[in-house]
């Protein structure tokens, strides 16, 4: 009985939002937006602490996020609408589209981290060609393809972004399009996610929240890797990061999320969105899939390196967004999401609850 009335404590919606003011308080991070969906519907949302601690505003509920990696899974769904119409096969190699590239990677192994291609770590000369934005993709990719491999593909795990780049590529070349155009199309639109960008001709500053590290007991605000010395957000044109470059709202990844746990829907097939949540780097250690880190339970999800979170849990047909613009921020973001999943599995479908 004990165990049962804690389980209804935890589906109350002030005892998550409670969660989320104490990490403010106790400075793990400076604030965040968290919105919980079930069976298509908002079940908990709340903005918390501060979007910019220098002028005092408050993180809001609209508020834009740079995402980085939390990117991916947005990036993969698009490349993979490709394979749907038949223009890509996820074992195509990447030679057929880059002959100059002396390697038999596959498009699947682009997506999962397997490619040979140099990842993050440990870094390297090419990774300053993925993060020079005042060059186009395709000047950038011809200039990675012509790397040394790192690895021999297939035999390691080595988390990047130059290799969905070359995925990134590998859809322009067969659309004609630019990666930002062609997922805007194929994605962004179709779901209704007006708020969803990679590039911007609007200053859109005032509503993405600042970014912060830790100095000691100090937040230090910190640039995005593409902002400019003059104005914080997206870029008007120029270098398009495709594993890392999105900036979005958190009601507009719910919608993303929401694609997934409807097996596609009219944009990309039962099959692929059930091949994106397979584990595909063998028998290597990691739990990756197509654009996705597979975690217990059938759930997945993705973080990226500015305290994002993309959380999606088929089990109990809902998902969440965990957003904040913190580096280092990985405790965090693991609390709140054990703090969700609890939240999930004790909720009775009466609960519903909106924290401003």
């Amino acid at each position: 009985m004990t165990f049962l009335i804690g389980l209804l404590l935890l589906a109350d919606p002030a005892a998550l939002a409670a969660f989320l003011d104490q990490a403010v308080q106790k400075g793990d991070i400076p604030g965040a937006v968290v919105l919980v969906q079930k069976d298509g519907k908002v079940v908990f949302s709340k903005a918390v602490g501060l979007a910019d601690r220098e002028t005092k505003r408050p993180m809001r509920l609209d508020d834009i996020f740079m995402m980085a990696s939390s990117s991916k899974p947005l990036a993969a769904t698009a490349i993979l609408t490709l394979v749907d119409r038949k223009k890509l096969s996820l074992d195509d190699s990447v030679s057929k589209f880059f002959p100059a590239f002396a390697s038999k990677s596959t498009v699947r192994q682009l997506l999962s981290h397997t490619s040979g291609i140099f990842g993050n770590t440990p870094e390297t000369a090419g990774l300053k060609l993925i993060r020079n934005f005042d060059v186009p993709l395709a000047k950038a990719i011809d200039e990675v393809i012509r790397q040394p491999l790192a690895y021999e593909p297939g035999t390691r795990y080595s988390y990047g972004g130059a290799s969905f780049c070359v995925a990134g590529r590998i859809a322009e070349i067969l659309t004609g399009e630019q990666f930002d155009v062609f997922i805007e199309r194929v994605l962004f639109r179709p779901l209704g996610m007006k708020e969803t960008v990679y590039l911007s001709n609007q200053d859109l500053s005032p509503r993405i929240p600042k970014i912060y590290k830790r100095d000691g007991a100090e937040w230090v605000s910190i640039p995005a890797v593409m902002d400019r010395p003059t104005r914080r957000g997206p870029r008007p044109s120029g270098f398009i990061l495709v594993p890392g470059g999105i900036y979005s709202t958190g009601a507009d990844l719910l919608r993303f999320a929401q694609l997934h746990l409807d097996g596609g829907g009219k944009l990309l097939s039962r099959t692929l969105v059930r091949e994106m949540q397979q584990k595909q780097t063998g028998t290597l250690k990691e739990n990756y899939g197509l654009g996705w880190q597979l975690l217990r339970n059938g759930a997945f999800g993705h973080g990226g390196a500015y305290g994002t979170y993309l959380y999606v849990d088929p089990a109990n047909h809902a998902a969440a967004v965990i957003l904040t613009q913190t580096t280092g921020a990985g405790k965090f973001n693991e609390a709140a999401r054990k703090q969700v999943q609890l939240f999930l599995s004790a909720q009775p479908e009466s609960v519903t609850g909106r924290q401003n």
